[in-house]
């Protein structure tokens, strides 16, 4: 069982409140723009995660890409990946890859509107929680940060499977 979604990271910094000495207001310098890392990512409740991100949009062909990327790490299992119901996901694309994978990968859907259910929702925000307050001039900067905290998740599965420890995905796991 694998949990799937995607994301975004932008150059624009996130703010959050912080502390400074009285009187030294903390200034970010920033250039903004629509630059953009776009991720996808997979979680099992083992605590693996798999990660995939490129600087434009995800078309269909790449969720067909990173589907099978899935298929070929879980080899000799069937796939059951749960992920929301995304128009990329119910693209032609995925429906002619499903029937050649036919029996070997099922997708379903999670309800509407019910980000609570995936725990990769919790992947975004711890990612986006340790990129606050900072200033990324480009993306190869910003993608250096980004790996740097995907790779400490994938040397810590206790803290990705801890993510399946929220009650209302609990219910689902359990």
């Amino acid at each position: 069982m694998l949990y799937v979604d995607e994301s975004a990271c932008y150059l624009l910094p996130l703010l959050a409140h912080t502390w400074a000495p009285c009187g030294q207001t903390p200034i970010l310098l920033e250039q903004a723009g629509r630059a953009h890392l776009s991720l996808i990512a997979a979680v099992a409740p083992n605590g693996r995660i798999y990660v995939a991100g490129q600087d434009q949009p995800f078309t269909s062909e790449d969720i067909v890409w990173f589907l099978n990327k899935l298929c070929s790490r879980y080899r000799k299992r069937n796939l059951l990946v749960i992920w929301d119901g995304a128009a990329i996901h119910r693209s032609e694309a995925v429906k002619v890859f499903l029937k050649e994978k036919r029996g070997r990968i099922h997708l379903e859907r999670l309800p509407a509107y019910s980000p609570e259910l995936n725990p990769v929702e919790l992947v975004w925000s711890h990612l986006k929680r340790s990129l606050k307050n900072q200033v990324f001039s480009n993306l190869e900067e910003l993608t250096t940060a980004v790996l740097s905290q995907i790779k400490h998740l994938a040397e810590t599965p206790e803290l990705v499977q801890a993510f399946f420890h929220k009650k209302e995905i609990g219910f689902i796991t359990s």
